[in-house]
């Protein structure tokens, strides 16, 4: 089995934790002779399905969009991740890289009315906004009423769900909780200089 079992996580609030926290997707779909990849943003729904939905939108020239509909689609969530220096163990190990994600396989289908495009743009925006100032999205905003013909409401009911958790698992408890505060600590630093550099 690929990857190894010691790094499947079976716990579904785990993966559950990963795809809140890090709602940014990569979603996968086959086309007649090639895949399509899209990133954006999917809210969890655990209220619903036996593994949950996912819900999204995104604009209606995307490409994407002619796949949306009754097939079968690949998501992943990527958590933190990073290099692993010999340097970080106890013990003599090689380099390696530990990360977090989730693999998502489900049966994707178009939002079939402006009102649930609506409701999910609003939903979307309550979760995510953050902090004591919160912007909340009225219903009746003119300027969403006006986009939202430009877009695409989709939701995947979720029939697979694989944490894939390589977080050096395989070494000593030592070495193990070495590698998490490594990873932990790389996480902290942010990306501050990429950001600056590239806009």
């Amino acid at each position: 089995m690929y990857p190894p079992e010691y790094h499947v996580e079976n716990d579904k609030q785990k993966s559950y934790r990963v795809i809140e926290e890090c709602s940014f997707a990569t979603v996968i779909s086959k086309t007649e002779d090639d895949v399509i990849v899209t990133q954006l943003p999917l809210m969890l729904d655990k209220s619903r399905g036996k593994k949950g939905f996912l819900v999204g939108h995104l604009d209606r020239n995307n490409p994407h969009v002619p796949y949306l509909t009754e097939g079968s689609i690949t998501v992943i969530f990527h958590g933190p991740n990073t290099y692993i220096s010999p340097t970080v163990y106890q013990s003599s190990q090689l380099p390696t890289w530990n990360s977090i994600s989730v693999h998502i396989k489900g049966k994707v289908s178009t939002l079939d009315s402006n009102e649930k495009v609506r409701d999910s743009i609003i939903h979307m925006t309550d979760f995510l906004e953050q902090g004591e100032e919160r912007f909340v999205l009225d219903k009746n905003n003119q300027k969403m009423a006006g986009w939202l013909n430009y877009i695409v409401g989709f939701e995947i009911e979720i029939t697979e769900l694989v944490g894939r958790f390589k977080l050096s698992q395989d070494k000593s408890a030592e070495d193990m909780q070495l590698a998490k505060q490594h990873l932990i600590n790389k996480s902290n630093q942010g990306s501050a200089d990429l950001i600056s550099d590239l806009l």
